[in-house]
């Protein structure tokens, strides 16, 4: 042993060894217990997810083997009558604009808006200082033109005076001028004078027509001044209600027939209502004018009005497939107001040969519309139909499924041609 180096004993070194054998044991007990860790989890964790993924594999195998359920109607006969309801605008039986129709200043103003009117009622007054003007012009012309022709039948007279005269001296200087009593020159010139009698007569006469003309003139002018004078008192042209007032008292009125601001009164006659309705093209055959119908209104409940068609359009729009009718109902207590929304119930007889399919189960396609129908045997068959009409909820159709057939109703995919359902009806 040499000089200064440390004694080191058996025990010390055992001791030395024992912290790295204890390292060395405790990273294998955990390693272990990692392992043990894992096994565990495999076997409560993973198999129990196989086990969920098999069963539902086989769950998803069973249903597929059993028949898809369905929901069925069955097909029932249609009956004598069908019904249509449609939607419809109410508006006023008679309806216009009442417009001036002689320049002035409105005084008066009699009736306001909601007033009921009759025919020929005084609704306003109109001062014309312009037209009186005129009036009292045409006037004085009748006048001038009644004179004028008065002198015109004096000079008539005071002619045809002449004309006798001359008349009588042609006549006794013939005499003499055969006797040669005087020369055929004075002869000549009382001729000649008998015939400037006769032209003042003609002329004096046609005085009399031209005057006559005149005056017809004047009192043309003065009857159609005296007619727009008669203008200037506004009245009602037919019975209803005052729906619009655009001028009041001091308003400068125009004379005219348009304008925005030309309109005095709008009336509206509402003992009688006409309703226009839009019928699809599918009915647009069915309406006919003559045809009875139902009027009702949304906020009238429990009020039910007799509907006539009166007429329709006889043609098809050709941008909404719809036909235009116009229905007429009375109206005596103006419960119906113009511009209400109305709905409008059609009765159409049924055919007896005609069955109704649930609109629900109709199949569009290549083949055109078909149904799917549920044999006894729960087994499907496509059947193709012919539809009459459309009802929206039903479908009337006159071939292809009997009456008691039970038809798929909104089919999915598994619905195919020989497909086996189980089929649950009638659907709700």
């Amino acid at each position: 042993m040499a000089i200064g180096e440390p004694i080191v004993s058996e025990t010390d070194a055992q001791r030395t060894k024992r912290p790295k054998r204890a390292s060395r044991g405790s990273l294998l007990g955990l390693f272990l217990l990692l392992a043990l860790v894992i096994v565990v989890a495999i076997v409560f964790g993973v198999r129990p997810r196989l086990a969920r993924e098999r069963a539902l594999s086989a769950a998803s195998e069973a249903a597929e083997e059993k028949p898809p359920v369905v929901n069925v109607e069955a097909v029932r006969r249609s009956p004598s009558s069908s019904a249509l309801e449609l939607p419809g605008d109410l508006q006023a039986y008679l309806e216009g604009p009442i417009f001036a129709r002689a320049d002035g200043f409105m005084t008066k103003r009699l009736v306001d808006y909601g007033d009921r009117v009759h025919a020929g009622q005084l609704l306003a007054e109109i001062e014309t200082p312009e037209l009186d003007q005129q009036l009292a012009q045409a006037r004085a012309s009748v006048a001038q033109s009644h004179a004028a022709l008065q002198q015109y039948q004096a000079a008539l007279v005071r002619a045809n005076a002449n004309l006798r005269l001359a008349q009588v001296t042609v006549n006794r200087w013939k005499r003499l001028t055969e006797k040669g009593v005087v020369s055929k020159q004075e002869g000549d010139e009382k001729q000649a004078d008998f015939d400037v009698r006769q032209a003042e007569v003609a002329a004096a006469q046609a005085n009399i027509n031209a005057g006559i003309k005149a005056g017809e003139a004047s009192e043309a002018g003065l009857r159609r001044l005296e007619e727009l004078k008669s203008f200037s008192k506004v009245t009602a042209p037919f019975d209803g209600i005052i729906t619009s007032r655009n001028m009041d008292i001091g308003t400068l009125v125009n004379a005219g027939n348009g304008g925005p601001n030309r309109e005095i009164f709008r009336i509206a006659q509402i003992q009688r209502m006409r309703i226009f309705v839009n019928v699809p093209q599918t009915y647009a055959a069915l309406v006919r004018t003559g045809q009875q119908a139902e009027l009702r209104v949304q906020e009238l409940r429990g009020q039910v009005f007799p509907a006539t068609v009166a007429r329709t359009t006889g043609s098809v729009d050709a941008s909404s497939r719809t036909m235009l009718a116009i229905l007429e109902t009375p109206n005596p207590k103006g419960v119906l107001l113009p511009g209400m929304y109305a709905q409008v119930k059609f009765s159409f007889p049924g055919s007896k040969s005609a069955l109704l399919v649930p609109g629900d189960a109709l199949l569009l396609g290549r083949d055109g519309p078909r149904v799917a129908v549920a044999g006894p045997d729960h087994v499907v068959h496509m059947r193709s139909i012919h539809i009459v009409h459309d009802y929206g909820a039903d479908l009337e159709v006159d071939s292809g499924v009997a009456d008691g057939d039970l038809v798929v109703v909104n089919p999915n995919d598994h619905v195919r041609e020989n497909v086996r359902v189980e089929p649950r009806g009638p659907s709700k």
